[in-house]
């Protein structure tokens, strides 16, 4: 019988503003410690320190970086995360204090969540996101600032792009990154003519903060079987099927990546293409973990980044899932259970409700020359009345905006 592997052991560190409650500095740490266990570690131990700033040096202060090193060693811990993003020189002090990096090792957030991403990258569009990402974090880090990236073989923040030799010089690890951005650009393409062909139906984006269920309610409304576990980021890749109920017959829904606190810059542009199915979705059911303690700034998290990507906030759906844990919820907010299906019926017509409001018109008057702008005017749009000018025909279009393009020369003030 094959034993399992022993899992690393690993101190985590906090930094909270003064003013900070205790209890929303340790939720943090709550939420770190899960990251570390999605990534195979195992906390041993826990360090959270109050400061006006961060120490430009240590990012903790002399004194703390004392109490930690004795704490690590005490816990037998190989491994120091911090909860926020670290400097190269501090890391690289850090590592000086506690044994130059050969008894503790140090990684930060950003470095946590790229190593989380690695682990569940599983299709060529998502590993060539996460490796773009993670050289992109190491690239200003690679001149003898960390200590142990030319060592890295293996553990929590060596996968993926880790596991190559990172001593490649700058101009090949550029040169690398430069064949990711294009393999990304022709990933993006595909995307997009999937979208297109995909543009007959209502498309609606299932997103929200990780591990908030949305997978399990896609797969609910769906009757798919994508990938559905109590872990971060179980699902990278955007998964599209069509609705299973009859009301939403015309609407395909598409599952999408999860949400965190202090999302790596890099990752961000990274899943830039598979974030657009949010951007460009007609609705987005924003799924919040209702049963969650953090759900508040769970939501403010989730807000933010439709803000980033540009999604107006009338085609935001929001919805509190995991209604079956939480008794005493609010039953006035849409609130459902993904997992029994509490809710879901009132749901389903609330999306058909969003789906067909009454659509925008416009005017446009084609010459009988351009017959094939007169097609597209058919095909695109309901046509609500239409006139003989002539030598043109006047149309009165009822439809989406996006597909006014090709036309935009045709309509009339």
């Amino acid at each position: 019988m094959a034993r399992t592997p022993a899992r690393e052991r690993v101190l985590i560190v906090g930094v909270a503003p003064k003013g900070m409650p205790r209890g929303v500095a340790e939720d943090q740490l709550d939420e770190l410690e899960r990251l570390v266990d999605t990534a195979g570690g195992e906390v041993v131990g826990r360090f959270l320190k109050e400061r006006v700033a961060p120490d430009p040096a240590t990012y903790v202060g002399k004194g703390a970086v004392a109490e930690i090193g004795q704490s690590a060693r005490d816990g037998k811990a190989r491994l120091v995360v911090f909860d926020d993003e670290l400097t190269a020189g501090q890391v690289r002090n850090l590592e000086k204090a506690w044994g130059n990096g050969d008894a503790v090792r140090v990684l930060d957030r950003p470095g946590l969540i790229l190593d989380v991403f690695a682990i569940h990258a599983r299709t060529r569009e998502a590993r060539t996101q996460v490796e773009l990402a993670q050289l992109q974090y190491l690239l200003p880090r690679l001149a003898g600032a960390y200590g142990h990236l030319s060592r890295l073989g293996g553990g929590i923040g060596g996968r993926g792009a880790g596991e190559q030799k990172l001593e490649l010089d700058r101009r090949k690890i550029r040169d690398r990154i430069a064949r990711l951005r294009r393999d990304l650009a022709k990933i993006e393409v595909a995307r997009l003519v999937r979208r297109r062909g995909r543009r007959r139906h209502a498309q609606v984006a299932i997103a929200g903060y990780t591990n908030a269920g949305k997978t399990t309610l896609f797969n609910r409304l769906t009757r798919d079987a994508a990938f559905a576990a109590d872990r971060l980021f179980a699902t990278l890749d955007a998964r599209a099927a069509r609705a299973a109920s009859a009301r939403l017959s015309n609407v395909i829904f598409v599952d999408t990546v999860g949400f965190v606190r202090k999302l790596p810059p890099a990752l961000v542009a990274s899943f830039r293409s598979t974030l657009s199915e949010i951007r460009e979705a007609d609705l987005v059911v924003h799924v919040l973990d209702a049963a969650s303690p953090r759900v508040d700034e769970e939501e403010k998290v989730a807000v933010e980044t439709f803000e980033e990507l540009g999604v107006p906030r009338e085609r935001i759906l929001t919805v509190r899932n995991k209604a079956d844990q939480v008794p005493r919820l609010n039953r006035s907010a849409l609130a459902v259970s993904a997992l029994t299906g509490e809710g879901i019926d009132r749901l389903e017509r609330e999306i058909a409700a969003r789906l067909a409001p009454e659509p925008e018109q416009f005017r446009v008057r084609i010459p009988y020359a351009s017959a094939r702008a007169i097609a597209a005017a058919r095909a695109a749009f309901r046509v609500v009345d239409e006139q003989d000018r002539g030598d043109s025909l006047w149309m009165l279009l009822a439809g989406d905006r996006r597909n006014l393009r090709p036309l935009e020369k045709f309509v009339e003030a």
